[in-house]
């Protein structure tokens, strides 16, 4: 019997016909959209306040006394009391005091009615979102505004957010300093305390803030994922470390904290190697390494830059794990879960990284993999969030399908970055960040899934080929034309610096996404024609290094589906 995580004991394998029965749920496709008896009420007999059904929609909805609280983390203790909100507490979710009369059961199905009805849920409440992200998540909270949602974000002094907060984009900005690490959750509690409104709602959208804002919405008592689980993703090793208590396959792997650390890792796991940060994000610190000397190289330069960089990332950690290649195509698989209930996994494919950074170059949605890959990819997928103890919200799992089989590379407790909510919208008409939210309030989610989908969408991040300065700030406007290019975003502007290969991770300049009605394979042979021999505007560094830049026409997808003569 294989235990998944710390949780409950689990005996069976992801296979539907051996779900436990709490578990089994076949995921609802567009055909099957039908009006339930929630259509005979209307709007205003949905809206009247219905107070004596508050106490019973508490509970239904509200998370558990019970909270789960890290002994690693003795700040907990300040705020344990706070895990258990009395009757009439202020943290008790101003959102449930004005529930319509809707009994749970009417949420835990896939129709129109039922998706209106929990938008009408999330009207006017309350989020905390620990770290805003980057500016190109200002589309989440711009689809949150949409919704009625409240949102404050806290972050540092430094973001685009409280800009947002002054043009009326959010609701309110909360600045903190994150670089102190250790202290980050006891100061970001005590801010949280001292305001006069409280949260329905703890969530982030950026993978250095999933443990932070898991600790903040357990200590206030609202509805998250273990801290525990989110804990176990984020550190790459413990994650291998749980899937090989729980049976799943995973890769030889050692933990690197010298270099003493890394000459034995290096005979347990072989060549070819990935050396990385156990905290990594976006491909940060990742290297493949062919054998002892570039093992070496990468752990010093690693190490310079922990030594001299500013990122907060390093901050959670220094540890480095050094784990086995794996050969094979890479994929995107994104789940949502409800309650440990699947109801949404559909699978992108990756284009092939740029070595040795693994640095991504592109994606399509829905994937031209054979189908019963696709299964086993997310089977994978699924098992391995619910061995690490994950039980609701969006999880974006990367994976490979190698020459042994499937085989993860990572979970990622969130929805995925770039254009992950746009493929998924586009193709299958499910918004991870609406379904992501509701999950965070606890409501029940239930997403109507096409059966068909609805359209093809390819996206290319165009990399610096080499190191120097833009010269141009609309050189993709022209593409805008072409036939499926559905947009341009520049990520460098004319007269920004660029770093390329020769001087480390090279720079990502602009994106490129197309939508094709026809299929994927359409296009992806659509994105090809439109960027594969664009000139990149970029005034050498140091003349004489000018180079391509790198389009993976030799990996799938491209050498099945495009002829390269052409």
């Amino acid at each position: 019997m294989a235990s998944y995580g710390s949780s409950v004991p689990i005996d069976f394998s992801l296979n539907q016909r051996r779900l436990p029965r709490s578990q089994v749920e076949r995921i609802p496709t567009v055909d099957d959209w039908e009006d339930d008896d929630l259509s005979a009420r209307d709007e205003e007999e949905l809206d009247h306040d219905v107070g004596s059904l508050a106490s019973s929609l508490r509970a239904n909805f509200l998370p558990p006394t019970t909270r789960l609280l890290s002994a690693t983390d003795p700040a907990f203790e300040r705020y344990k009391s706070i895990g258990s909100p009395s009757p009439g507490s202020s943290f008790l979710s101003p959102v449930f005091s004005h529930l319509p009369s809707v009994k749970p059961s009417r949420l835990t199905v896939a129709s129109d009615d039922a998706q209106k009805l929990r938008r009408k849920l999330l009207r006017g409440a309350n989020l905390l979102v620990i770290q805003g992200g980057y500016s190109g998540k200002r589309f989440i909270y711009e689809r949150l505004k949409e919704l009625g949602v409240s949102v404050t974000i806290m972050d540092g002094p430094d973001t685009v957010w409280r800009a947002a907060a002054e043009e009326g984009l959010i609701a309110e900005f909360i600045e903190i300093d994150f670089t102190e690490h250790s202290t980050v959750f006891q100061r970001a509690m005590d801010i949280v305390l001292s305001l006069e409104n409280s949260f329905d709602g703890v969530t982030t959208f950026y993978e250095e803030a999933v443990s932070l804002a898991a600790r903040i919405a357990t200590a206030l008592g609202v509805e998250t994922n273990p801290v525990s689980a989110c804990d176990q993703a984020r550190n790459k090793r413990i994650t291998r470390q749980v899937m090989a208590d729980c049976g799943l396959p995973v890769p030889r792997f050692s933990s690197v904290r010298t270099e003493e650390d890394l000459l034995s890792a290096c005979e347990l796991v072989g060549f070819p190697a990935i050396l990385k940060p156990v905290f990594g994000l976006a491909s940060m610190g990742v290297s493949r390494v062919n054998d002892k000397d570039a093992a070496l190289t990468a752990y010093r330069k690693i190490s310079d830059s922990i030594a001299t960089s500013s990122e907060s990332l390093w901050a959670q950690g220094t540890e480095l794990v050094l784990e086995e290649f794996y050969d094979g195509d890479e994929f995107d698989i994104d789940v949502l879960l409800s309650d440990g209930t699947v109801v949404y996994s559909k699978v992108s494919d990756n284009w092939a990284c740029w070595e040795p950074w693994f640095q991504e170059t592109g994606t399509n949605c829905p994937s031209m993999y054979p189908v019963d890959r696709q299964a086993e990819l997310v089977k994978l997928a699924i098992e391995s969030t619910l061995a690490l103890g994950f039980r609701a919200g969006a999880f974006h799992v990367e994976c490979k399908f190698t020459s042994r089989g499937p085989r993860l590379i990572e979970v990622n407790a969130r929805m995925g970055g770039v254009s992950v909510r746009d493929a998924n919208l586009r193709a299958w008409g499910v918004d991870l960040v609406e379904e992501h939210t509701m999950t965070a309030l606890k409501i029940p989610i239930r997403p109507m899934v096409a059966r068909r989908p609805m359209a093809f969408f390819a996206e290319t991040a165009i990399n610096a080929p080499f190191s120097g300065t833009i010269s141009s700030g609309t050189w993709l406007d022209e593409v805008l034309s072409l036939p499926n290019v559905h947009k341009v975003n520049y990520f460098k502007q004319e007269g920004d610096l660029v770093q390329g290969p020769e001087d480390g991770v090279p720079d990502w300049l602009a994106e490129v996404i197309v939508i094709s009605t026809e299929s994927t394979a359409d296009a992806v042979k659509s994105i090809r024609a439109v960027v594969r021999d664009l000139d990149v505007p970029v005034q050498a560094k140091r003349p004489g290094t000018e180079r391509g830049w790198f389009f993976p026409d030799h990996a799938y997808p491209f050498a099945d589906v495009v002829d390269l003569k052409a």
